[in-house]
């Protein structure tokens, strides 16, 4: 069994893996490098490509796919939103007046030809999907071909949050040939989750003490979500006072009525609800002018690069009683985002805008960290272990932790494995 490492090899995005049987060439993740151009050389000559979950830099490249018209499997909730993530994504390339390669009806032969299955089987090879947490409908790949094993993880967490379980590791298969596994926070030990939400409830306190507006910027698909429950459920609770909240895209709208209409992906007390994703406290707007201030405001995206978050962030970065709070745990050095919060200042519309505001960075990650990656490891017990979706020096922390559990690699970009 070979395995190429096309992309997500030593760095965060782009993910791909090739594997490849005398029967049979799949793909696990099709991702693009969502902040540059996407003109990466992906294998175009597969069977089929498994999609780990929704992210367009694991499922963003896909639409190359669509003359070849490759089998695509993954959940249904993963069809569904990267259907229309890659229907976005097109709208926003036409926008910008960079034309895109692709348009709707290259998305819909994506979708016609996507099987949503938990478990399939191709020539030679037999397939099994395994809950992961990270988002909802995010799947573990476990791979059963010429007598070996892989599981591919793509990105997971152990630990639930209050919308979502965590992955089960009693029910993955034990003793992998290969485990690739993703490395993202590979060297980190992060603090405690509900202390991290404590202190963000704290902050938001705070902003309102001083009658300040509030930026939240989230990522439409499952943030978005899951920021819009945790507030309402809060406010209903006393956690924090009554506050006008908003949130503003289409988008993650769209996307939260996948979630009404999908529960079975939730936790079991989401299930129980008619409308989980249907707030008392937080208002769907659609333009910026509908903003009452103060307020706050859940806004996509979630790096600031562009949309209303980007424009808030312009206009709320100069007021010291405003607070930004980020909750993604990665951020693009160069976004506008990590400038105000590192150099405080940041570029906009040929401007210079100063940071004011209060801006604090609470990372609330759906990724595994290095206890818990371990912790994985040492349940799987696999013969080889592979480390990608990780800067190096992230991956390299963690190998030093499990190389007396498992032989350890951490391929380069296009390098080649032989199990």
């Amino acid at each position: 069994m070979i395995l190429k490492f096309h992309g997500g090899a030593r760095e965060v995005g782009g993910s791909c893996v090739g594997v490849e049987t005398e029967c049979c060439k799949v793909a696990l993740d099709y991702g693009a490098k969502i902040d540059k151009e996407n003109h990466r050389d992906l294998p175009k000559d597969l069977d089929a490509v498994i999609v780990s979950h929704a992210h367009l830099d694991h499922s963003g490249s896909l639409l190359k796919l669509s003359k070849r018209k490759p089998v695509i499997i993954g959940s249904k909730m993963t069809q569904k939103v990267t259907i229309e993530l890659l229907l976005d994504m097109i709208k926003i390339q036409n926008q910008k007046n960079k034309i895109s390669k692709f348009n709707n009806h290259d998305a819909e032969i994506i979708r016609r030809n996507w099987w949503c299955r938990n478990s399939t089987a191709l020539p030679g090879m037999t397939i099994r999907l395994y809950p992961a947490g990270h988002v909802a409908g995010a799947k573990m790949i476990h791979i059963q071909s010429d007598n070996k094993q892989i599981i591919y993880t793509g990105d997971f967490c152990v630990h639930g949050t209050e919308i979502l379980d965590g992955c089960k590791i009693e029910q993955l298969p034990k003793n992998p040939d290969v485990l690739i596994t993703e490395s993202t926070y590979g060297g980190t030990i992060r603090e405690n989750r509900d202390k991290l939400i404590d202190r963000f409830f704290e902050k938001v306190r705070n902003a309102i003490d001083r009658k300040g507006n509030v930026l939240i910027p989230t990522f439409a698909f499952h943030r978005s979500q899951e920021m819009c429950k945790r507030i309402d459920q809060a406010m209903k609770k006393g956690i924090i006072p009554k506050y006008k909240v908003y949130t503003i895209s289409n988008l993650a709208r769209k996307i939260e009525g996948f979630f009404n209409e999908n529960k079975e992906y939730f936790t079991k007390e989401i299930q129980q609800q008619e409308k989980p994703f249907k707030y008392k406290n937080v208002k769907h707007i659609f333009r910026l002018s509908q903003i009452k201030k103060p307020a706050i405001v859940i806004a996509t995206s979630g790096f600031g690069h562009a949309g209303a978050s980007l424009n808030l962030l312009a206009n709320w970065a100069s007021e010291p009683n405003n607070s930004i709070i980020i909750t993604s745990g990665y951020l693009p050095p160069e976004s506008p985002l990590s400038q105000a919060k590192e150099k405080k200042e940041f570029e906009y519309k040929g401007d210079i805008i100063k940071t004011e505001a209060d801006v604090e960075q609470i990372e609330l990650s759906g990724h595994a960290d290095q206890k818990e990656l371990i912790k994985f490891i040492e349940a799987l017990k696999p013969n080889n272990t592979v480390l990608m979706h990780g800067e190096l020096d992230q991956a390299e922390m963690l190998a030093s932790k499990i190389s007396q559990i498992t032989e350890v690699a951490i391929p380069e970009k296009d390098e080649i494995l032989d199990f």
